[in-house]
């Protein structure tokens, strides 16, 4: 009995994680481009590694077996028209790998207006996987609740 209480707490607690992080990576590219500013970015490398992150030339760089580089790195301008000047990086907690970036791929960035540095891409893709994501996070609390299926 102590047991199944413990499981539906923890199943619980990572319904909510995960609904909040999928309702976020939802949320804020939608947010910022029916309320934010939208330019035309084009992908300048992948990021790779965890505490001083380099830009790699292709998303298929490798580190004992495993893919390191996946999450592209993108150059866009501070305002609609301009010169491209900023650099940044795919915020999103879930970058689907059925559908790799390119180099030079155009894209499309969106921010809140007059925060440039807030960036995200705005592709169906990434706004499938965070609906994916929600969509887990809720039959996690469901199931954690109580309910049954």
């Amino acid at each position: 009995m102590l047991t199944r209480i413990f499981f539906r707490v923890m199943l619980a607690g990572l319904g909510l994680w995960l609904a909040f992080m999928g309702a976020q990576d939802t949320y804020y590219p939608l947010a910022c481009r029916f309320g934010g500013t939208v330019v035309e970015g084009e992908v300048i490398g992948f990021w790779a590694g965890r505490g001083r992150p380099s830009i790699q030339p292709e998303n298929t760089a490798l580190r004992n077996g495993h893919r390191i580089a996946r999450r592209p790195a993108f150059k866009y301008p501070a305002q609609p028209g301009g010169e491209p000047v900023l650099i940044g990086k795919h915020r999103t907690s879930f970058t689907p790998s059925f559908n790799p970036y390119e180099m030079g791929e155009k894209v499309t960035v969106v921010f809140p207006t007059g925060q440039p540095q807030q960036a995200y891409l705005f592709a169906a893709s990434s706004l499938a996987g965070g609906l994916g994501i929600l969509s887990a996070g809720l039959l996690c609390l469901y199931i954690g609740l109580g309910g049954r299926l």
